[in-house]
């Protein structure tokens, strides 16, 4: 017998609903769609022009001014070479938050832009580039379906964006843009090419699907930078209006099979495929042709060889013996900070958490790094917080709590941190804050409010080097005594991390088309070549007691840790290289002729008013196909859900109608939830059709007689969410309490004893959980506690007597070998009266196919999962294959009450993208379960399909 997990019909249909959830314009960083709110003492205004409304927190007026005069003025050039003016949308700048992000959503309409910056970012102002990139998503959106607008269409809008457009396509094309009307941009850094220059290079020649969808077994560049060149590869070789072309052919016929390859083989001859092929010879030729002017060094690594599994060391710092300290990263395992010894080998010191981007330093036995924090609650604000290490008491401790400090940096006697205070208004300063209590010694001025990154101390302790940048570009600043002093004359380099060496500064530019070491005299303001990388060098830190130079050195398995005695007379070389950066989007540059939208922005002064919430409580934007299982029948039930969703994510709403299949009765239903304060509070009412079962006595015979009936069904739950990590730990806890109200009316037969109101019975719930954080091979954490316990009783019903409690709990445990799980599962329950029937226990596997067991009280499930290989496998169009996996286990029920082991068995699964869909993730695979207490052990085979995104 075969048990399939998702019935096909119903896949089809969460398959396009998950393709409207995933298709949210991605960020210039990273992929988020964010849901969740802002503190409510967070006030909020707006500015409204013809084409943005501009929601933003009270104190960030100034800015929103300026962001309200760039937004209509670069509107058209984002537009123009594709064709179409976009409709109004909203723009909400979140401020609250630490991760440097923006994306682009319909339904409801609106783009959001996080405010802060990032440590090592772009030579231009943040929210400019935000601006230009996530434009360029709304222009893209519109173009493909500019007639499918709110209240009932903008979730099918997102739907045709999405299954239309690889991400590759619309992440590739924004960030052209962003190179082609900016002076700065992506495709201007080597950073960004890296991966795939890199792998280029080294005779990696990934799949167009590899390279696209990623891989558990290297490095990848993902679809930014590949799309990045294959869309100006476009533009370079079809002319301006190819892409015009393209998305034209597709609005005017959305459902057409492989859409965008079909439409770019109709205007420019060449498939998907193909084009990929042709974007990769001509880079691989370009690239090699640059590096041939380079003649590039090696250089021997500090770390053991790094093997098949990629791997980096980062950061690293040199101690007063010579070991090495750095972050070590991998796909096998999170990061941590380790030591390295003189003969290579390593020494964990401490497991770390999520950091927006990496930091570490060190100085003499103190380590000090940052790292990200969530509100408890609210998902809108989240911290950044320093942390150190005392090697001499192998003493970890967090220094500072709720506060926006980044890239911290340790005075030479480790009694001090140096970091960059960024506020919700992001106004940047330096703050200097004691190692042992965290307290604030100095704050360094910034009149200019540059954006100020990774600082550090001479070995005096008296002067602080720090990159800054604004829309003019990066320099280096002195401080001294308070007062700055501007190094360099600002440039589109993306200067970073500077160190102090003897009447030097040494940091990392690319200056010679390679992102490599600088130095700059400080006397005569000359600069030095230090580094030649074949691919590129990061991250410098000088030793000056020793006068040696660490440095990160990018090969295509990862980021090597390198030295070089700065005492050797050829370490300081003059700078002589030319630029030989391959500047690929130069031809599309002049297709825009707008070399720089930022030129001439006006400075007019907006009317701005309070955004009240109740004004903007709903959002009608779409009208949702209902498409769910139907408990009496395989026939599914179909309705329509008109949805509602305001832009701040304080209130989501839905009106519905529901066609009952099995009883051919229509249904109808609503519901409401308020999320701005801490409780999360939803009301959902239910006017709908049921169906059930009396005994009826005819003398001594016993009939069982169907009837049916309406029910007037209102629920309420309130949720009290709580969520904290720290280091490499996890913890979630939630406390729910739910309660109903249930009128019955229009029955069929009236049964004797029938209870025709059910007067709110009380459902309390809490989880627990804590669980450490995975790397990228991971099947599931290597520690885990997960606990739920749930209580249901009616206090207030008469006529209704029971109670259910239920226990559940996942464990899980390191396996033998690397990303390996052993998982366990003890769930209890114990219940009486109306609850008498109900079981709420994960269950064994097979367990629809298997003789029931009568008062099931508990059940305890063992599964050890391992990976078994990672092919990237690209199987035409159809699947590309990341990993294969097994697993085995045995699964017990009621124990201790005379059954025992239920079945035990194994499974065998794989990782795959299905139809060259970035999202979902799908898990697709089998099982076989063995009954244990079963006359003829017949096995029982379950296919398995599940997706994530």
């Amino acid at each position: 017998m075969c048990n399939i997990n998702i019935s096909f019909k119903k896949l089809i249909f969460r398959y396009l609903c998950i393709i409207i959830s995933i298709t949210t314009s991605q960020s210039c960083f990273s992929q988020i769609f964010d849901a969740s709110q802002n503190p409510p003492s967070v006030k909020f205004k707006q500015i409204n022009t013809p084409q943005f409304q501009i929601i933003y927190p009270t104190l960030f007026e100034k800015e929103a001014q300026r962001m309200a005069n760039v937004l209509t003025t670069i509107i058209p050039d984002v537009a123009k070479s594709l064709g179409h003016l976009p409709k109004p949308i909203s723009v909400i700048l979140q401020t609250q938050g630490v991760i440097s992000n923006a994306f682009v959503q319909m339904a409801p309409r609106r783009t959001e832009f996080y405010t802060i910056p990032g440590q090592e970012f772009d030579a231009q102002d943040w929210l400019n580039s935000l601006a230009v990139h996530e434009l360029r998503h709304v222009v893209q959106f519109d173009k493909l379906a500019p007639n499918l607008t709110a209240p009932l269409f903008e979730e099918l809008k997102l739907a045709l964006f999405g299954i239309n457009l690889p991400p590759w396509y619309f992440e590739g094309d924004a960030v052209g843009i962003e190179t082609e009307l900016t002076h700065a941009g992506r495709g201007r850094q080597p950073n960004f090419e890296l991966v795939l220059r890199a792998n280029e290079l080294s005779k990696n020649r990934f799949s167009y699907s590899k390279n696209y969808l990623g891989s558990f077994k290297d490095y990848t560049p993902g679809y930014y930078p590949l799309g990045y060149f294959m869309t100006t590869k476009i533009r370079r070789d079809y002319g301006p209006q190819i892409l015009d072309k393209i998305l034209e052919r597709i609005k005017n016929f959305p459902i057409r099979p492989y859409n965008f390859s079909s439409s770019l083989k109709k205007f420019g001859g060449i498939g998907t495929h193909q084009l990929y092929f042709q974007t990769m010879t001509e880079m691989d030729s370009l690239w090699k042709g640059q590096i041939q002017k380079l003649e590039p060094e090696n250089y021997s690594s500090l770390n053991k060889e790094i093997g098949k599994i990629p791997t980096s060391y980062l950061l690293p710092f040199l101690t007063e013996n010579g070991e090495v300290i750095c972050i070590k990263t991998s796909k096998v395992e999170a990061s941590k900070i380790i030591i390295i010894d003189k003969e290579k080998n390593e020494k964990n010191i401490i497991k770390i958490g999520y950091q927006t981007e990496p930091n570490l330093n060190y100085k003499n036995g103190i380590i000090t790094w940052d790292e990200y924090r969530s509100d408890s609650r609210f998902g809108q604000r989240s911290f950044n917080v320093i942390c150190t290490y005392n090697l001499s008491t192998n003493t970890y401790k967090q220094l500072t709590h709720k506060t926006r400090l980044f890239s911290p940096s340790l005075s030479p006697d480790g009694e001090r941190i140096i970091a960059v205070n960024v506020t919700a208004e992001n106004i940047f300063n330096l703050i200097e804050i004691s190692t042992e209590t965290g307290e604030i010694i100095k704050t360094y001025p910034n009149p200019q409010n540059f954006t100020l990154q990774t600082p550090g101390f001479d070995k005096t302790g008296e002067k602080i080097i720090v990159t800054a940048v604004n829309e003019a570009g990066k320099t280096l600043i002195l401080y001294q005594n308070y007062k700055q002093e501007v190094l360099l004359p600002q440039v589109t380099q993306i200067i970073s991390r500077p160190v102090f060496y003897q009447n030097k500064i040494i940091y990392k530019a690319h200056y010679n088309g390679i992102d490599n070491i600088y130095s700059l005299n400080l006397d005569d303001k000359k600069i030095n070549q230090i580094t030649n990388a074949q691919f590129g060098a990061y991250n410098p830190s000088v030793n000056e007691e020793l006068e040696i130079l660490l440095f990160n050195n990018y090969k295509s398995k990862g980021y090597d840790a390198n030295s070089i005695d700065l005492k050797a007379s050829d370490t300081f070389k003059p700078f002589t290289q030319a630029n030989t950066f391959v500047n690929y989007f130069a031809p599309v540059v002049a297709q825009e002729n707008k070399p720089n939208v930022f030129d001439s922005i006006p400075n007019i002064e907006y009317p701005s008013k309070k955004y009240k919430e109740v004004d903007h409580l709903f959002y009608f934007h779409s009208a949702r196909i209902i498409n769910e299982a139907n408990d009496l029948t395989d026939n599914n039930n179909y309705g329509l859900d008109l949805v509602s969703n305001n832009k701040l994510n304080t209130v989501a709403s839905s009106f519905g109608y529901r066609y009952n299949n099995a009883l051919g009765k229509s249904e109808y239903r609503a519901s409401i939830s308020y999320l701005k304060y801490y409780p999360q509070i939803s009301i959902n009412y239910e006017n709908r059709a049921r169906l059930a079962y009396a005994q009826q006595f005819a003398g001594p015979l016993v009939q069982i007689v169907p009837f049916n009936f309406r029910e007037n069904y209102t629920s309420l739950n309130i949720n009290l969410p709580f969520a904290a990590n720290w280091l490499n730990k996890n913890f979630y806890s939630a406390f729910a309490i739910e309660t109903y109200y249930s009128d019955r009316y229009d029955l069929t037969y009236i049964p004797t004893n029938f209870i025709k109101s059910i007067n709110f019975p009380l459902k309390y719930n809490l989880s627990l959980g804590l669980n450490t954080r995975t790397s990228e091979r991971d099947l599931a954490p290597r520690w885990g506690q997960n606990i739920n316990l749930a209580y249901e009783h009616l206090p207030f019903e008469r006529a209704l007597r029971g109670n259910n409690l239920v226990f559940k709990s996942l464990f899980y445990f390191p396996g033998f070998a690397n990303n390996h799980s052993l998982s366990t599962s003890f769930n209890w329950q114990k219940n009486s009266g109306v609850y008498q029937f109900t079981i709420d226990l994960p269950r064994a596997s097979g367990y629809a196919n298997l003789a029931g067991i009568r008062d099931l009280s508990n059940t305890f499930l063992v599964d050890y999962r391992f990976p078994i290989a990672y092919p990237d496998w690209e199987i035409g169009p159809l699947a590309y294959v990341k990993r294969i996996k097994g697993g085995f286990f045995a699964d017990f029920e009621n124990i201790g009450k005379g059954s025992g082991l239920r079945t035990y068995g194994a499974e065998l699964r794989a990782d795959m993208n299905l139809l060259r869909f970035y999202l979902p993730n799908f898990d697709l695979g089998g099982k076989i379960a063995i009954p244990n207490h079963q006359n003829t052990k017949s096995p029982i085979f379950e296919l398995i399909l599940n997706f994530n995104l």
